[in-house]
């Protein structure tokens, strides 16, 4: 079995994709500058901006998973230096530690974002690129490195541009788990602005699947894939309201603040975004399993049971 390392390894997503290769019998190290998973034996703190511990850790793995990153439309935009710095100079570290560590292939996490505003849905991969955030640009930067690194240095990789991901242990300024605390603590979920932004969410262990299938897919060598669940698209007004009725607290109404209260200007908000899978699908075998209800309904239960203790 092969050795991954997973940089931002003990996130969100980091952790899942971990628990996925681990489950299929791979070594995995996790890095990251948290040390919520310490106790892990192959846990290695340090950061992507530091490029001799970079390649420190790496050595010896087959595969890389790059997931570490300044994340967050709010946070990347007041502290915009601070991205360029962590998602390029970071993505250049590793790749250069790729180079030197004879790594076989990487794996890099882009993002949805990195489409804007489109005219056109679904959102293929050969949709224009549209960054209308900080972080959408550093995003699109990252993944041409890769390919000039391909080009130089013939290290393969693959790109996953992730659409709306949510899960128990998201971070709870994302707009799930955010509704979820609001109606738990019995309160309104805030919609900023009309409601009517459509997305298509993604449950983690899905998404941490979609990773692992571009990894190790024959054919997904120099390729970008969307990875995220198609089957539900839903207004912003409508998934605050699913939730209140997943949780049976009848009483609560969402409430509408102006988007200029938000994390993002009008500007910079995307109002339609809904991918195609369909290229992941017939490449990677990529099927998403976990309804949007379901889903809901396993963060609702993991936020009350962190209440009850």
């Amino acid at each position: 079995m092969a050795c991954i390392l997973i940089t931002g390894g003990t996130g969100f997503i980091g952790t899942t994709v971990a628990k996925e290769l681990r489950s299929q019998g791979h070594k995995v190290k996790l890095m990251d500058l948290s040390t919520k998973r310490k106790t892990d034996p192959n846990f290695y703190g340090g950061s992507i901006l530091d490029p001799y511990r970079v390649s420190t850790v790496m050595r010896g793995c087959d595969y890389v998973v790059h997931l570490a990153a300044a994340l967050g439309v709010r946070r990347t935009e007041a502290r915009r230096l601070e991205c360029l710095y962590i998602n390029i100079e970071g993505t250049v570290n590793v790749l250069e530690a790729c180079v030197k560590e004879n790594v076989k292939k990487i794996v890099f996490s882009s993002s949805s974002e990195t489409y804007g505003n489109q005219n056109k849905s679904p959102i293929t991969e050969k949709s224009p690129v549209n960054p209308i955030s900080n972080y959408a640009t550093t995003k699109l930067v990252g993944e041409e490195y890769l390919r000039a690194y391909y080009e130089n240095y013939h290290l393969k990789y693959s790109i996953v541009r992730f659409f709306n991901v949510y899960g128990e242990e998201q971070k709870d300024d994302f707009v799930i788990p955010k509704f979820v605390n609001s109606i738990c603590e019995k309160k309104p979920p805030v919609i900023y602005g009309n409601g009517k932004q459509v997305r298509s969410f993604c449950y983690v262990s899905d998404a941490a699947k979609g990773i692992v299938a571009a990894l190790f897919g024959e054919n997904s060598t120099g390729e970008v894939f969307n990875i995220g669940n198609d089957q539900q698209p839903i207004s912003m007004q409508e998934l605050a309201e699913k939730i209140v009725s997943i949780s049976g607290e009848k009483d609560i109404v969402p409430e509408f603040i102006p988007m200029e209260d938000s994390d993002r200007t009008k500007e910079r908000e995307v109002f339609n975004r809904i991918p195609s899978i369909e290229k992941a699908k017939k490449m990677l075998n990529y099927h998403p399993e976990i309804s949007l209800n379901e889903g809901i309904r396993r963060v609702i239960e993991y936020k009350r049971s962190l209440n009850e203790k």
